[in-house]
């Protein structure tokens, strides 16, 4: 049976509310980038020595999102159920939504972002040796290829819809794979160099992107007053805990392999510094072990709550992953010269978020949700439930109407 999809309807108060937030946000967000562009990166906490702040930050872990529930939605397809196939739609239209703000991150990094066209002009001004003009053709590549893929995907061309799935997972694994080698290809950051950070970002990015599918489907379930059958959440967390367990067994050979080095100091620096409770804290125990506790756990994993938790915590993690190896990662100071250097070259270097880029990046988050959030108003992305009980899309359940917010239940039916 050909599978429906309904657009959100959108009329109710909640709905309101929640576009004249995200609005307002946004608004907020475009203001800091103001400041920002007529005052200069000063207003920034980066500094010489740490160069790289929350918009790199965000960069480099909405790629990895985007890319990982591309590749996510590739396996869907793949697979052949409808139970997973329903949720494809919701997933490649994020990956879009992801990989758009992360170059609008770039643009807002940029000193002067007017000359943002330049990272497009391949070969004649760019040096094409340099793993940042190659990851400027993966990423303007990728963002081509998902929309054509979404497009397909919208008109129900099934032969082009598996063609172009298979030209967007390429693309995915080569721009976060490509992401992982600017920092892994450094030579000269003994804190970032690893021929593993290919590999681990690509992990990380499937790790954080299914759990953030999880969280985007129990949303979506409350708003629009659906529950969603445990026959598609419990097989999407088992797989959760397996891509975590992976990601956590490259990263200790990846921590393992740079203690064993002779000059160990950069990863003992970064193990035990003063930034290494973002690591042991943020990463270790929120990231991984309370998830993995969670998800293996007899009685608790097969409890949505609890799923949802260890999803919310999953994402907070590769977070702070992320800004663990950009911060620290550039804190740790280069020796060009042997014996100790004057100045900021020589010592470790500090770092403090200026409240412009935290608004900043609030304000990109608003938008990609506002962007999301409008998608799902005019664009058919949402499976239409069935009044069986034994719904083969994803056994949604339309639930009483006073188990979600006004209106909000409501969609509007479009054709397969």
């Amino acid at each position: 049976m050909a599978l429906s999809y309904t657009t959100l309807e959108g009329k109710s108060t909640g709905f309101k509310l929640m576009i004249g937030v995200l609005t307002s946000l946004s608004i907020m967000g475009f203001a800091s980038f103001l400041i920002m562009y007529f005052q200069g990166h000063q207003v920034f906490g980066s500094n010489n020595a740490v160069p790289w702040g929350a918009p790199i930050i965000m960069v480099i872990f909405l790629i990895g999102l985007s890319a990982g529930l591309h590749i996510l939605a590739f396996f869907m397809y793949i697979l052949n159920q409808d139970k997973y196939k329903s949720v494809i739609r919701l997933a490649v239209f994020m990956a879009i939504v992801l990989i758009f703000g992360a170059q609008i991150c770039i643009f807002m990094d940029l000193g002067r972002p007017e000359k943002f066209w330049r990272l497009f002009m391949l070969v004649y001004m760019n040096n094409m040796t340099s793993m940042f003009a190659i990851n400027a053709i993966f990423y303007s590549s990728y963002l081509a290829s998902a929309v054509i893929y979404l497009i397909a995907l919208l008109s129900n061309m099934q032969r082009f819809s598996k063609v172009m799935g298979m030209v967007a997972f390429t693309w995915a694994m080569l721009t976060h794979g490509g992401t992982g080698a600017i920092f892994g290809f450094i030579a000269t950051r003994e804190t970032w160099y690893s021929g593993l950070s290919p590999f681990e970002f690509i992990m990380a990015a499937l790790t954080s992107s299914l759990a953030l599918l999880i969280l985007l489907l129990v949303l979506l379930s409350k708003c629009m007053g659906r529950s969603i059958g445990k026959d598609l959440i419990h097989p999407l967390q088992a797989v959760v805990k397996g891509f975590l367990l992976a990601m956590l067994l490259l990263m200790v050979i990846g921590e393992l392999t740079h203690i064993y080095a002779p000059h160990r100091e950069p990863m003992m620096y970064m193990l035990t510094g003063p930034y290494s409770w973002l690591f042991w804290v943020g990463l270790m125990f929120m990231g991984v072990l309370v998830p993995l506790v969670i998800l293996f756990h007899p009685r608790l994993k097969k409890n949505v709550g609890w799923i949802t938790l260890a999803s919310a915590l999953v994402v907070i993690g590769i977070f702070v992953k992320r800004l663990y190896l950009v911060v620290p990662g550039a804190a740790y100071p280069q020796h060009y010269y042997p014996g100790e250097i004057e100045g900021v070259w020589g010592g470790v270097a500090s770092y403090s978020f200026a409240p412009v880029e935290i608004m900043l990046s609030v304000g990109i988050v608003a938008f990609l949700g506002l962007f999301y959030v409008i998608g799902l108003k005019y664009l058919p992305l949402l499976p239409e439930a069935e009044s069986s009980e034994s719904d083969p899309v994803t056994d949604i359940v339309l639930e009483s109407a006073s188990a979600a917010p006004e209106g909000l239940s409501e969609v509007q039916p479009s054709e397969a």
